[in-house]
């Protein structure tokens, strides 16, 4: 009997399983998953758990011997592909076997993942490739090292005590913690009116996480009302369920002593409640594409501020955009102290020939100090402005003397948090808008409320928010920054001090830099990052967003297929000028590649992208918009900028990752090591006994941590060494140009304005700044007593690394009893050096706090500044003494406030060193004061003693190895 030709065809059965796009709350499709969530990822990397998924999946309706196709047109993202599973099948197979597959595979990921949403199709061949969400590296990355720590947890927890991984343990979660605890920074600058809070609102928008996700994500979220009442802040603050603001205080806060609840609880603020929820608020979106029709587009959480009224409707602070799984929002004021300061600057700026003999290049900036000032003044004190201003500079000697209003006396110099709870995305955001909306704008609908708000406007010093958007996750921060026009002293402040930290700048203009304008040129190029961008352009980016959308030529809607794909000619037209342009503004020929390589130059079309990914479809089939509607997405700079940013973070965080499959493969050679046999039997017949254990392990221990004692000495020896003569020299040295620069500058400061406290020698509105004139010759010297530090910290490192190898062997051979068979150098550097460098590479530093050139560079700055506010600015500006005493008693000082940038400057280098010191000992010694480095050397003798078969421990450890292997893109 001859077979029947439709059971032949069905003896295979091909299926592919995508990741499935969600929506955001907005209707909108989230072009971004995360790694935890893509069930391509859990093939890559846990290829064995999505494999008895399937197959027990396909098992029940008759689907067996279950193979993986994998399909990619990607040319360098290994993560963009379809994935198949190819099984045998012996019985028909329709859309109810299909349907039934689905339930069963999501019902079994969900026990052994966070993979949910898969699009699962019966397909023919592998020919078709659909569209899929970007993956974040740096999610993937993080989601490696997650893994990792998990399966070593598991494997120390199923082997016996003989077996302890504690170390190995213990160094993943370090590098993972402190890869999370850093941020890369991205700094959005440009003018006002520029489309900044625009372009931010639209890209947070298109990737926060929908209700559902909000939900789960935070069904752990442990409140501040929830903090058990005697809990310290010691013991609290690494709790990974706190909302990130409650972290953050609980890091800087002193006394981790108290109670974690008297701190918190009096920072903690109601957000708004029964806020109308605004679903309908984004339902247009896709009117723009679909139908060329114009749309309103609520702000999604940033206020956007109209051009006008500079002191109250610009936000004069930074707001600090991070990843949160809640909404959330930290809020920090001026103290008293620095607002009096401040606004002092309106009696220097109206002193007696304070305008003069003004630069005429800077006038404008003068002029829109004063307004600013004035408007300020008028709403932070009780004392009112005079149609005179000069009649002010009598009524106020000192700054003291400026008396703020009891409203503004009661918040500050607080910090305010406003945190969500968790339950509802929509409330939550839209209750945190309400409040930065009135801290940011003047545009407060309740008219009881408007002055109040504008004190807070006054006086705000920074904005943190974190919130659910995937833009922001794997440790991407970015910086949305006062405009460069229309901003006062205080602000122009805020944005230079804010270059000179950051990663990257994303520079936004209406076409192209080349006809941006002179001020934001001016600004960039003569920022800290911009010197730091040239020296190691691979460390840093500069992004060049144009954002020509408001112009109606830049339209575009669903049939104008054709005219945006004259915007690759176009964007290729821009680049070489864009580059053009750059390379004249930073006095060169031409760019160097490296530098070439890390500008980014694109068209911004963020509205028709967000349009397009509105359009509506049938549930699962988000796909197809990306399929029909390629052309346009292409070209709307959204999806390059998504990955050209992930990449560009990645790219710094990468040298965890592989610390952490290093010591993976170590600890799987130590494993199969098998030398030195008769000697390791010999060592655990000692360690065995248990009278005799304990009393030489204490003097094994105390051996170990006398040395650890004896570098920390050293290392503060060296520190004061260095300080006294080499820094010592360099200070004395540069009393003498200090000396030089101020004869030939005094006579040029008509105002004692310069002596602002504030903004420490540096006040935007004054043509001679002080700091330069102290401090311009430390610049490259105290570069080199920086470097200087660290090649000597790095010796002593190395000194301690020889002296606790040669203990471990002593103390090794100590315990050998008669057994000839003596233990080399060579076998204890093969079983603990790689740990014990990465210990010691700890003490310097990976990411967080590291005692590199840029903390010293940092400690020497605030112990000048420290020195030049004592002895300096707050004799002179506290008091309004005449100008021409101000200058005599500088010239006075001038010495003593140099040569006093010594002390505070050990000081603090001690206090980065106790830190580090700390964290070092955290990495060599359990918290009962065991070496770790001997645990290493006794797991390592109970390995190749062979008190087990680990065959089982090399299999993991093999899947474990493989997985931190795989690489995000082809190698």
């Amino acid at each position: 009997m001859e077979s029947d030709p439709k059971k032949a065809r069905l003896s295979e059965v091909l299926i592919r399983l995508c990741d499935a796009f969600t929506r955001t709350d907005g209707n909108i499709i989230c072009p971004l998953i995360k790694a935890e969530n893509s069930i391509r990822v859990l093939y890559k990397l846990q290829e064995k758990v999505l494999y008895k998924a399937v197959q027990e999946a396909g098992a029940g309706i008759g689907l067996t011997d279950p193979t993986f196709l994998w399909k990619s047109e990607a040319a360098e993202r290994e993560m963009d592909g379809n994935l198949f599973v190819k099984y045998s099948n012996s019985h028909s197979f329709d859309d109810n076997n299909l349907k039934q597959y689905g339930e069963t595979l999501a019902q079994k990921l969900t026990e052994v993942s966070k993979v949910k949403l898969i699009l699962i199709d019966y397909v023919t061949d592998t020919e078709e490739i659909i569209p899929q969400a970007i993956i974040s590296e740096t999610s993937f990355e993080l989601h490696k090292l997650k893994l990792c720590y998990e399966g070593l947890v598991e494997i120390s927890i199923g082997f016996d005590k003989k077996l302890d991984l504690t170390v190995a343990v213990d160094t993943v979660k370090s590098n993972s913690d402190d890869l999370k605890g850093q941020y890369t920074k991205f700094a959005v600058l440009s003018q006002n009116g520029k489309g900044k809070s625009f372009i931010l609102n639209l890209l947070l928008l298109l990737t926060s996480d929908n209700e559902e996700e909000y939900r789960e994500n935070n069904q752990n979220l442990k409140l501040p009302q929830d903090i058990m009442e005697n809990i310290t802040v010691e013991e609290l603050e690494e709790d990974e369920d706190l909302p990130d603001v409650v972290k953050d205080v609980l890091k800087t806060t002193p006394n981790k002593k108290q109670p974690a609840r008297t701190v918190i609880e009096p920072l903690c603020y109601k957000l708004p409640q029964s806020i109308q929820k605004s679903n309908d608020s984004c339902s247009n979106l896709g009117d723009y594409f679909s139908t060329r029709s114009r749309i309103d587009i609520e702000p999604f959480i940033l206020a956007q501020k109209e051009i006008k009224g500079s002191y109250e409707s610009t936000t004069k602070c930074i707001i600090h955009l991070r990843y949160g799984t809640v909404y959330q929002m930290s809020v920090n004021y001026f103290t008293e102290e620095e607002l009096q300061q401040q606004l002092f600057g309106l009696v220097t700026l109206n002193g007696e020939g304070s305008s003069s003999q003004m630069d005429e290049s800077i006038e404008h900036i003068k002029e829109r100090a004063l307004e600013c000032l004035k408007a300020r003044f008028q709403i932070l004190t009780d004392h009112g402005i005079a149609n005179n201003l000069k009649e002010i500079t009598g009524k106020f000697q000192s700054s003291k003397d400026i008396v703020l209003s009891k409203d503004v006396q009661q918040f500050a110099g607080k910090t305010e948090l406003y945190i969500g709870d968790g339950k509802e995305a929509q409330r939550d955001r839209l209750a945190i808008q309400i409040i930065l909306r009135q801290l940011t704008t003047s545009q407060e609908e309740d008219q009881d409320k408007v002055e109040e708000y504008k004190k807070r406007i006054a006086a705000v010093k920074e904005i943190v928010i974190y919130l659910p958007s995937k833009i922001l996750y794997g440790g991407k921060e970015i910086l949305e920054m006062p405009g460069t026009d229309d901003s006062d002293p205080v602000a122009m402040n805020f944005i230079k001090t804010a270059l000179d930290e950051v990663d990257a700048v994303i520079l936004v203009s209406d076409f192209a830099f080349k006809i941006i304008e002179k001020e934001v040129k001016d600004v960039f190029v003569s920022s800290y990052f911009a010197k730091n961008w040239k020296q190691n352009p691979s460390n840093y980016k500069l992004m060049l967003l144009a954002y020509p959308e408001k112009n109606q030529k830049w339209q575009f809607g669903e049939k104008d297929s054709k005219n945006i794909k004259k915007l690759e000619e176009e964007e290729k037209k821009k680049r070489n000028a864009e580059l053009d342009t750059i390379s004249k503004a930073l006095k060169k020929d031409t760019l160097p590649d490296d530098l070439k390589n890390s500008i980014f130059t694109t068209y911004m079309l963020p509205v028709l992208h967000i349009s397009i990914l509105a359009q509506p479809t049938a549930q699962g089939e988000e796909y197809t918009i990306f399929q029909m509607y390629e052309t346009f997405l292409k070209y709307t700079g959204i999806s390059n900028l998504l990955t050209i940013t992930d990449e560009f973070v990645s790219a710094r965080q990468n040298v965890t990752t592989e610390e952490v499959k290093s010591q993976l493969s170590h600890l799987h050679k130590e494993i199969n090591s098998g030398n030195n046999t008769e000697a390791a039997r010999s060592v655990l017949h000692v360690l065995y006994n248990r009278e005799s254990k304990n009393i030489l392990e204490s003097g094994i221990n105390k051996n170990i941590d006398h040395l650890l004692i004896c570098f920390d000495k050293s290392i503060k020896e060296m520190l004061c060494e260095v300080v006294e003569t080499e820094v010592d020299a360099v200070l004395k040295e540069n009393i003498e140009q200090a000396k030089i620069n101020w004869r030939s500058h005094k006579d040029r400061i008509q105002s004692f304005g310069v002596f602002s406290p504030y903004f420490n020698g540096k006040n935007p509105v004054y043509k001679v700044l002080l700091y330069n004139i102290f401090f311009d010759g430390l610049e490259d010297k105290k570069g080199h007593i920086f470097q200087k530090i660290k090649l000597r910290i790095e010796d002593l490192l190395e000194e301690y690394k020889r002296k606790i190898l040669h203990q471990c062997i002593e103390d090794l051979n100590k315990l050998l009893l008669d057994n000839q068979d003596q233990f080399t150098l060579q076998f204890v550097k093969n079983t603990i050096e790689q740990q014990l460098d990465d210990a010691l590479a700890w003490y310097l530093g990976k990411k967080r706090r590291p005692f590199n050139e840029k903390a010293m560079k940092k400690c020497f700055e605030e112990s000048q500044n420290q020195s030049f506010k004592t002895y300096i600015l707050v004799p002179n500006f506290s008091h309004n003494r005449p100008l021409e005493i101000a200058k005599q008693s500088t010239e006075e000082n001038i010495e003593k406030c140099i040569m006093n940038i010594k002390d505070p400057f050990l000081h603090k280098l001690k206090v980065l060193h106790k830190e580090r010191f700390k964290s070092l000992q955290g990495k060599l010694m359990t918290p009962r004061g065991t070496s770790k480095m001997w645990q290493l050397l006794v797991q390592q003798i109970k390995l190749i003693s062979k008190i087990r078969d680990h065959r089982q421990l090399k299999d993991m450890l093999d899947d474990l190895i493989h997985m931190m292997s795989v690489n995000f893109r082809e190698p």
